[in-house]
């Protein structure tokens, strides 16, 4: 049996614990400490994990030297300034770690995660559950195999309105920076990080890699009153010549997407939450409904237990989700994020919170995502062009001074 400890059970570290709470149930985990700092808040958690044996702390480094090299694995839901510092003490205390996505906020503590995990015979898998749907595997081989032929280009949308709420629920939600660390809140390093690191993997070589990444070309813009930015679009170019075009916002409209299709020479992928289709170079055409849900979550749960019993096993890593986080701070390399003129910009009440809307951008997304093009390149007024940045070799955040 796995033996787990937990750090957060609040937020989407309630996700986790439901994870956890229907694996004790099975007899698959026993889940031997659990960090919540709230405890008056999560009485009625914390009463269940008593209940089974579970000890509270409110401190988790207390807690990760009270189990020293007796937990096999720690979760950690927790906001992205603390991914990287909580992963390294979990690994420290002989744990292997299931982290949630980003992996971090910076490259160069995905390369120390990665080293000390290296170091200390651990893993650490990031919380990017579609890497273990039975579709990403499905579309992965078909690409392989070239049964679209040869692969011209990945692509993604999301139009994803996010209301003034979103960025309120914590502290670092549209920050770039948290007392001097960087966070580089984004659409794109978290709201819809599964589809930039999905592009990522999905143009790799290897049936269970990413792709390497040569460089990258972003547009970065805001509506909201943020530091971050909330709308962008990027052009990131592989070591193979395979252009991955990923468009986003939180200022939209409509709610669209994610959508990703996958073109090769001689035929297509569609990919969306709920289906996936392929239509092959011989004619045929097959679809597949997605995984999604508890079931989803299990399975990643089950790759996780398989990890720590054979070292082979496969999980989404750090070289994995390493590609995103090398993504996502390209991306602020490449292009400063541009304010959109007040003109563009309305904001009304929806929800029982405010919403931000910048003129025209759902229509922009759509046809730069349908010709494969970013902002700029479509002639429209307020598009600023970013620079071509390199991504090989590429191993601190930032290498140039931000704008």
């Amino acid at each position: 049996m796995i033996t787990a400890c937990l750090i957060g059970v609040s937020g989407f570290g309630n996700i986790h614990y439901q994870d956890l709470m229907r694996a004790v149930e099975r007899g698959e985990v026993r889940l031997l400490g659990a960090t919540v700092i709230n405890q008056e808040e999560e009485a009625e958690k914390c009463q269940h994990l008593r209940s089974i044996g579970c000890e509270i702390f409110t401190d988790f480094m207390v807690m990760l030297e009270h189990f020293q090299r007796r937990c096999d694995l720690c979760f950690i839901p927790t906001g992205i300034p603390l991914h990287a510092p909580m992963t390294l003490a979990a690994l420290r205390a002989g744990a292997h770690v299931f982290v949630e996505k980003p992996a971090a906020a910076t490259i160069q503590d995905v390369l120390l995660m990665r080293s000390s995990a290296a170091e200390r015979q651990r893993f650490v898998a990031v919380g990017f559950q579609t890497m273990y749907a039975h579709e990403t595997l499905w579309m992965k081989q078909a690409i392989l195999e070239q049964q679209i032929g040869k692969l011209q280009s990945i692509k993604c949308y999301a139009l994803w309105p996010r209301l003034d709420d979103y960025y309120a629920r914590n502290g670092w939600a549209g920050r770039l920076q948290v007392h001097g660390a960087w966070i580089l809140d984004s659409p794109f390093s978290n709201a819809v990080s599964h589809q930039l690191n999905m592009l990522c993997f999905l143009a790799g070589s290897e049936l269970t890699r990413s792709a390497s990444l040569r460089s990258i070309e972003a547009e970065l813009y805001r509506g909201h009153a943020i530091e971050s930015t909330d709308t962008a679009c990027m052009r990131v170019t592989t070591e193979n010549d395979v252009p991955l075009y990923f468009y986003v916002t939180h200022c939209s409209v409509r709610e669209a997407g994610p959508e990703i299709i996958v073109r090769g020479e001689r035929g297509s992928i569609h990919w969306t939450s709920d289906r996936v289709s392929i239509s092959r170079a011989d004619g045929t055409h097959e679809e597949l409904a997605c995984d999604t849900g508890v079931e989803l979550r299990d399975r990643l749960l089950q790759h996780l237990y398989a990890k720590v019993a054979d070292p082979q096993s496969f999980v989404c890593d750090l070289d994995i989700a390493g590609a995103h986080v090398l993504c996502f701070n390209g991306a602020h390399e490449s292009s400063p994020i541009h304010q959109f003129d007040a003109t563009l910009i309305q904001r009304f009440e929806e929800g029982g919170s405010i919403k931000t809307v910048v003129e025209g951008i759902d229509e922009v997304i759509l046809q730069a995502f349908e010709q494969e093009k970013l902002f700029s390149e479509l002639g429209i007024a307020w598009a600023q062009p970013g620079k071509a940045f390199p991504l090989a070799n590429y191993t601190h955040f930032p290498a140039t001074e931000l704008q």
